[in-house]
């Protein structure tokens, strides 16, 4: 089959699992499924890049010049990127990844081409435009070191941040956060200059206390159920020049006054209090109006083109709310809500369960709750369809929604599966979105390279007002001159055997696929193909050990066509005649440096797909086969356990909402180092068995009366393969 080379050092590691249509990642500590990224990495690329280098000076060495110190290479960091389908757009994902939270929360915000970044715990990063990520000597002040021990809490984090322009280059930075101040917790505003010149940032690192909230929220309150310092709020926009808005939200105050005494009615509103308020704050003399009251747990605030003030809200256990503020409404909270007291509860301060009577209803809510968070209003470049739609981002069901308005009104709401809690949502000044996610990851997404797969392609939906000229495969088949791509005659393109950032077509035994940029003898664009075959005596000598032979399709001269085409190129690879099991391909991207060095960026553009027999044609199997990774399918239990506990609950020893899972099965409930359980779940005297955690899960209101654990919807068998992948983790 022509040349094959060994790509040593670089091992493909892959974490996609396809199951059926839909792509899940493992997480961090491959214990459970993650979400609908797909991505193959390359481990050791360091050394892996330079022997590429190496392999591809044995395949062709003209290109390369003598002068290249090899010692000298280094490589970047692989790029890590998918596709995702919508129903207007096919959207490119691209991951960043950040040093890892210790908690969640944290914001981000454009900088010009740039992307800022705070860290829950006050950490500030830039990320560049070829998602670089470099952190900032300057952190917000939280004041952690005055407490005598670690603070623990994870409700105690910054909640926004906000950047505002004072003139070319210079920024005034607002961050909304806590501050430790003893026995309580503040909340505050703080600002400082930034400068930004030449995509250098830089900081004086002195800190100015723009507003602190009243109250001080005591511990106890801070840390009740947790969810204290989650449910304060905090997103900020600019009211003009002189002015900041701030939505703040309650601090769990009445839920802990509810738990705390159960009999009573319910407290008497404190006027003064600057939480659950829509607040404007003038900042020359510090004065705060509250504009609009009844608020539990503002996630996400955005102005329109009309100057509306859209806010997104957590609901108790269900009602989470989309809604629109007018100045001296009041909505509702703690005297109305859709959502319910966790644990399958009534809410007791509610007049009538389920409804919103009284007071300003939201725009729409949803139940169950999404865990719903921050929220733009689009007009990107990116996705015109999109324009004035309202994308709102989620934590419990990790997914985006595309809310379509007309008059205030929702006509319809799109779930967009991203696998990623999202805690905030921005748009960059190129289109491109900007997704931060509570697994320390920042996500951007911009629309998928365009190309028309074949002639009848061509009004496809993705095409639609799309900028990019397609590619027509039938043209320019019809139209080659090499044998190998003239061949494939009036062949159909319509399913591809692997969707990646491009599509890769089985055929009488040969691949084809479009490439771009595409250049005739280009080899700073090397394409790849990893075979493993069926017969591992058919594994060359060279690749032996790594279980795969390597085909660099540039160097090959004999079994590769390429037709190029103005914007791209048609190549056409026929297949080795013995049996294929596995392919693997992508493309690696030759890198000269302003000092004269040579690095490999990539892989990109990958994808692989496993032959269910044989490398027959698609058309004598009886239709497209459907994509397949070598990653171990998980589970049944380890995707409800993602699905429904993941949210609050770890394997990792590491506490999060929920105590940790780890070794649960053996442990006394309510018993557990470093983590202040319920008085429900310490009152129970139980040691966890397969049999009553199952009961626990199905019910637990009925199981531990007065939990805060919410009921998580499964039904026995689901709760049975939970908890056998628990008891399998152990």
């Amino acid at each position: 089959m022509g040349k094959f080379a060994l790509i040593l050092g670089c091992t493909l590691r892959q974490r996609p699992i396809a199951n059926r249509n839909r792509i899940v990642l493992q997480s961090r500590n491959d214990t459970f499924m993650k979400g609908k990224l797909g991505r193959v990495r390359c481990a050791a690329f360091q050394v892996g890049a330079a022997l590429l280098m190496l392999t591809l000076l044995f395949l062709r060495p003209s290109w390369v010049q003598a002068a290249v110190d090899w010692a000298d290479l280094r490589a970047v960091s692989p790029a890590d990127s998918s596709l995702l389908a919508t129903h207007l757009y096919e959207i490119q994902v691209d991951a960043v990844e950040l040093e890892s939270f210790s908690t969640w929360g944290g914001a981000i915000e454009p900088l010009e081409d740039h992307l800022l970044v705070a860290t829950p715990r006050g950490r500030l990063a830039l990320i560049d435009k070829e998602r670089e990520v470099e952190y900032l000597p300057v952190s917000v002040p939280m004041n952690e070191s005055a407490s005598e021990t670690p603070i623990k809490w994870i409700g105690f984090r910054v909640a926004d941040i906000l950047l505002h322009q004072q003139e070319q280059g210079r920024f005034t930075l607002f961050v909304s956060h806590h501050y430790f101040a003893g026995e309580c917790v503040e909340f505050r505003i703080s600002s400082t200059d930034l400068l930004f010149e030449d995509s250098v940032a830089s900081m004086s690192g002195e800190w100015k206390t723009e507003f602190i909230a009243d109250p001080c929220v005591d511990s106890d309150i801070f840390n009740f159920a947790h969810r204290g310092g989650i449910q304060a709020g905090g997103r900020m926009l600019m009211d003009g020049s002189g002015h900041l808005l701030l939505v703040t939200g309650d601090q769990a105050y009445f839920e802990w006054y509810q738990e705390e005494h159960p009999l009573e009615p319910p407290p008497a509103i404190d006027w003064d209090s600057h939480f659950g308020r829509l607040l404007r704050i003038e900042l020359a003399s510090g004065e705060v109006e509250a504009v609009a009251i009844g608020f539990r747990n503002p996630q996400g605030f955005a102005r329109d083109e009309d100057g509306n003030l859209w806010q997104t809200e957590h609901g108790p256990q269900g009602g989470d709310e989309l809604n629109l503020l007018r100045p001296g409404a009041n909505y509702g909270w703690p005297y109305a809500t859709h959502g319910i007291q966790y644990g399958n509860k009534v809410w007791p301060y509610s007049a009538v369960q389920g409804r919103h009577d009284g007071y300003e209803k939201p725009v729409y809510a949803w139940i169950p709750a999404i865990g719903i968070s921050n929220l733009i209003v689009s007009d990107s470049r990116h996705f015109p369809l999109w324009q004035d739609d309202l994308l709102i981002s989620s934590l419990i069901t990790q997914s985006l929604y595309r809310v379509r308005l007309d008059q205030g009104r929702v006509i319809y709401v799109e779930k967009i599966e991203i696998g990623a809690r999202m805690r905030d949502i921005t748009q960059m000044p190129d289109g491109r979105l900007a997704l931060l996610t509570d697994g320390a990851e920042v996500l951007f997404l911009q629309r998928a390279p365009l190309y028309c797969q074949s002639a009848n392609d061509t009004e496809s939906i993705y095409s639609y007002d799309a900028g990019e000229i397609c590619v027509n495969l039938a043209g320019i088949t019809a139209a080659a001159e090499d044998p190998l791509i003239r061949s494939l005659g009036d062949t159909h393109f319509d399913s591809p055997i692997i969707r990646s950032l491009f599509s890769l077509y089985l055929e009488d035994g040969r691949l084809t696929y479009v490439k771009s940029p595409c250049v005739d003898g280009d080899l700073d664009h090397r394409f790849f193909l990893h075979v493993t075959p069926a017969d591992a005596t058919n594994l060359v000598a060279e690749t032996e050990q790594l279980g795969f032979n390597v085909l660099d399709f540039n160097a090959d001269e004999v079994n590769v066509a390429t037709t190029v085409h103005a914007d791209g190129c048609i190549v056409t690879l026929a297949l080795p005649d013995y049996a294929v099991k596995h392919i693997f391909t992508g493309q690696v991207i030759r890198v000269e440096e302003p000092d004269g060095g040579i690095s490999w960026k990539g892989p990109v553009w990958e994808g692989s797909f496993t032959f269910k027999e044989t490398t027959a044609p698609v058309s004598d199997r009886g239709g497209s086969p459907s994509p397949q990774a070598d990653a171990e399918v998980p589970s049944a239990g380890a995707e409800l356990f993602a699905v429904r506990c993941g949210s609050c609950h770890t394997l990792t020893g590491e506490h999060n909402i929920g105590p940790h899972l780890s070794g649960v099965i053996g442990r006394r409930a309510g018993e557990v180092a470093g983590f202040n359980a319920t008085a429900a779940m310490t009152a129970l005297e139980v040691v966890w068995t397969r049999e009553n955690l199952v009961e626990f899960i199905v019910n637990p209101a009925q199981f531990a009366p007065g939990t805060t654990m919410a009921g998580v919807g499964v039904t026995e068998e689901e709760a049975l393969l939970i908890v056998e992948f628990l008891a399998a983790d152990q």
